[in-house]
């Protein structure tokens, strides 16, 4: 199994990034092989993004022919996977629509479409859907008329279960659909949801508009994403990669300072002032997020040491992956044995509902 390691992700940004002074920084500076950073993106779901930003450079003749071909496999299947997703997401969004039932698109296409130039530019697996908490039960039966079969389990009830996740997996045949009715799950968050739908905006997906998060909270459930992943020892570059595109394209526009003092009353202060450090570190992006990063220098007391390992996402000790749970649970905005009693209670709900796996 390739390990990934922080050269691969240092060069897999500036490659994203069309930042050739910093690619050139980073091949000078690499000890490994180009085909380990293939091995990588392919284990990472970014071998589509790889192949992108490596045609007509040097790197792309400099790879052998076995891995070119895989990533070149790789894009052909997500090609063909994406249109099943796109149209299926157009087929829902008219149903839902006809229902009158608001609904918000996020990552997957989305991502594709604004943060990687096209909607083919970024593997994704399933359609992420966000709808008001008090619907879902509403929502479940229209995914039901529209041969949606849930695939998560739920252990007593569907309500109970639903109290401890953020969501339900369902699918139609080769559509599958990760429905969500919160940003994320966990006590010690209070998040608005009102603020959320209030402050929602649009983006055009392929040719046609769809409801998104705001770049504020695009931000925020990247981060939440990404720290629930990295706890649960099960993060992928991907994610790191998403949220550095995310906040060099918001750097600019968002005020960072008033950005975090709002995040104290919502519990995600420390989630953010970690995550956002620990990514911005990892990928050494200061230097295109000039303005995030000045700002968290202002929260450096907030934040929990990374005792990383020969992986950028695996913390020591790394037995059980405790480092990145003790990790985990020092980021939240609550103490380390609340953290633990809740990921103790919500375990048993978590492994019904995530136990199911997309072929």
């Amino acid at each position: 199994m390739t390990t990934e390691s922080v050269e691969d992700l240092r060069l897999l940004v500036r490659l994203v990034r069309r930042d050739v002074a910093g690619v050139e920084r980073r091949l000078r500076a690499r000890t490994a092989s180009l085909d380990h950073l293939v091995e990588t993106a392919i284990a990472h779901n970014l071998s589509v993004v790889l192949l992108r930003a490596i045609e007509k450079t040097p790197i792309h003749t400099a790879l052998s022919r076995t891995h070119l071909e895989t990533m070149e496999t790789r894009r052909r299947r997500h090609e063909t996977r994406a249109q099943i997703l796109l149209d299926a997401l157009v087929a829902l969004a008219d149903r839902f629509a006809s229902a009158d039932q608001p609904f918000i698109v996020l990552k997957g296409s989305y991502h594709a479409a604004r943060f990687y130039g096209d909607v083919y530019g970024r593997e994704f697996i399933d359609l992420d859907l966000l709808v008001p908490r008090a619907d879902r039960m509403r929502v479940f039966g229209l995914l039901a008329a529209a041969g949606y079969k849930r695939r998560s389990r739920v252990l007593l009830s569907a309500k109970l279960t639903g109290f401890f996740v953020h969501g339900f997996d369902f699918s139609a045949g080769s559509a599958y659909v990760d429905l969500h009715w919160c940003l994320s799950r966990h006590p010690s968050l209070r998040l608005d949801d009102s603020q959320i739908w209030d402050q929602r905006q649009s983006y055009s997906v392929n040719g046609r508009s769809y409801a998104v998060l705001s770049d504020k909270h695009e931000v925020v459930f990247g981060a939440l994403s990404l720290l629930r992943d990295l706890g649960a020892g099960k993060a992928k570059l991907i994610k790191i990669v998403d949220l550095i595109q995310v906040v060099a394209a918001v750097d600019a526009t968002i005020d960072w300072d008033a950005f975090f003092e709002s995040s104290r009353c919502e519990g995600t202060f420390g989630p953010l002032v970690n995550i956002l450090t620990f990514c911005i570190e990892a990928a050494d992006a200061q230097d295109l997020t000039p303005r995030l990063t000045a700002a968290l220098s202002r929260y450096a007391d907030r934040r929990v040491a990374v005792p990383a390992a020969v992986s950028p996402l695996r913390f020591r000790p790394i037995r059980f992956g405790l480092g990145n749970r003790f990790w985990a649970a020092r980021s939240y905005d609550t103490t380390s044995a609340c953290w633990f009693l809740w990921w103790g209670v919500s375990l048993p709900f978590r492994m019904a509902v995530y136990r199911w796996r997309r072929p």
